[in-house]
């Protein structure tokens, strides 16, 4: 017999074939209620299993904050029906483990300041997680430890991660600006004294064409619990216009800077043609008076080839200057 028949629509079949479907289904149908059974049954039983989940301590007495810890995840076996095993084992050690600091008792090792929590207080936090359903045993480590030293804040410049590109003929218009450009950091002083800045989290703009803000991210420096960041985010502004090439022609001048007289030196040419971006907004808005070129007296630098180099003295600071043709001009000197 073959199994095709099943793919076809019941109006292609024959009596017999259609009876045989029906039973065929409703074969596969037990079989799937009887496997839902038999699971079922299974994950109601009791069994146990080894878990992990991260610990963290927080709220600590004023003044102080965690300079390191002794361990970072707890390990301990749950003991509980098979369905909530599961879920536990898929759920429960994404969730941190938080500790408060400020009831904790106190040991002194070395001149240093440890807090600790021991195997009856973790058990217990994990139990209450877990409800009284479950049982947990064999906490390891047994104990774990947090030293606490005074806090010391810093103000610490913030520097951008971004990859920022622009669609063609389009740049920045104006400053890139961050705010707040620093934060305050709070922290033990030993790791104060070695961050310089802080970083945001790597974000790129893909080709920009028009004004962006963007609220970035600050990635913590390690160890993250032990340092307090002003704030999570930082503000990112991008302004944006579109940018033309023009150019303009600029008549040259002779600096003397002694009593070298430039009225007897001929240039040429006598003026050159300033090429340079400008964005469409202020295009108009550009004019000759703006700039200003000029090359040396030949007389009090005596040039060794015979050439003046062109210099650009003076130009609009919203203008990007792209070429000076010339750049550099011949001269003779009228006795």
């Amino acid at each position: 017999m073959t199994w095709r028949f099943l793919l076809l629509k019941r109006s292609s079949l024959s009596p017999g074939e259609a009876a045989n479907k029906r039973r065929i289904y409703i074969f596969l149908l037990c079989v799937a209620i009887s496997t839902l059974f038999w699971l079922f049954n299974k994950l109601s039983q009791e069994t146990s299993a080894n878990l992990s989940k991260p610990i963290v301590f927080e709220s600590f007495p004023d003044g102080l904050v965690a300079a390191s810890q002794s361990d970072d995840v707890i390990s301990y076996r749950l003991t509980s029906s098979g369905l909530r095993l599961i879920r536990a084992f898929w759920f429960s050690p994404a969730d941190t483990l938080f500790i408060q600091s400020d009831a904790l008792p106190l040991v002194r090792r070395e001149g240093r300041n440890l807090y600790f929590v021991d195997e009856g207080r973790l058990s217990a936090l994990l139990t209450s997680r877990f409800g009284h359903w479950s049982t947990v045993e064999t906490v390891q480590p047994d104990t774990v430890f947090v030293e606490l030293v005074a806090s010391t804040t810093k103000r610490l410049p913030v520097r951008i991660d971004a990859e920022i590109t622009f669609e063609q003929r389009f740049r920045p218009y104006g400053k890139i600006s961050i705010e707040p450009d620093s934060i305050l950091v709070t922290g033990p002083e030993s790791i104060l004294d070695t961050l310089k800045y802080v970083a945001t989290e790597h974000w790129s703009s893909g080709r920009l064409r028009q004004n962006t803000q963007q609220a970035l991210s600050l990635k913590k420096p390690l160890p993250i619990k032990s340092l307090h960041l002003e704030t999570d985010e930082i503000q990112l502004t991008i302004p944006v216009a579109e940018f033309t090439e023009s150019s303009i022609e600029l008549p040259l001048h002779v600096v003397a800077p002694d009593d070298s007289s430039p009225a007897n030196v001929r240039l040429f040419p006598n003026k050159i043609t300033v090429n340079y971006l400008v964005a469409l907004n202020d295009y108009a808005s550009v004019n000759e008076q703006m700039f200003r070129a000029s090359v040396p007296c030949p007389i009090s630098t005596d040039p060794a080839d015979g050439r003046l180099t062109v210099e650009l003295d003076a130009y609009p600071s919203f203008v990007d200057v792209l070429s000076i043709s010339p750049s550099f001009i011949e001269y003779i000197i009228i006795e």
